[in-house]
C-alpha cells in the first residue's frame, strides 16, 4: 500500500509528537541529574517546590482512572511527579495516532485499507 501524505493536523499532530519524544529524553537525562544531585545532597530547599509554584501546563483536568498494578508501580517508585510523567507518556501516545505514526484499526475499513 502506497504511503499517502499527511494532512495538515497529522502533520501538526506528528511535530507535536516529536516534540513530546524530546521531552520524554529530556526528562530522563533531567531525572538521572536529579538523582546524581540529590546523592550529594546539594539541591536548594527551594527548588523541592518549583513544580507546584510554577506548574508548565496549568490547565489540568481531574479525573479517576484505573491502572495495572504494575504500571503504578513503575511510575510510583521515580518518586515526586509520577503523575506528569504518566501525563508525557500518554500525550506521546496519543500524537502518536494523531499523527499516524501508530496506526489504529479504526483507521482502516474492512479491507484494512486506510480511511
Amino acid at each position: 500500500m502506497a504511503e499517502r501524505k499527511r494532512s495538515k493536523t497529522e502533520e501538526r499532530a506528528y511535530a507535536g509528537l516529536q516534540d513530546a519524544l524530546h521531552e520524554l529524553a529530556a526528562l530522563k537525562a533531567e531525572m538521572w541529574a536529579r538523582y546524581e544531585r540529590l546523592k550529594l545532597d546539594t539541591i536548594p530547599g527551594g527548588w523541592l517546590t518549583v513544580e507546584e509554584e510554577h506548574p508548565v501546563r496549568p490547565k489540568k483536568v481531574r479525573i479517576t482512572a484505573s491502572y495495572d498494578e504494575d504500571v503504578a508501580r513503575f511510575f510510583r517508585t521515580m518518586g515526586h511527579g509520577y503523575q506528569a510523567r504518566m501525563n508525557a507518556v500518554l500525550r506521546a501516545y496519543m500524537l502518536a495516532v494523531v499523527s499516524r505514526e501508530i496506526r489504529l484499526k479504526r483507521n482502516e475499513d474492512w479491507k484494512g485499507d486506510e480511511i
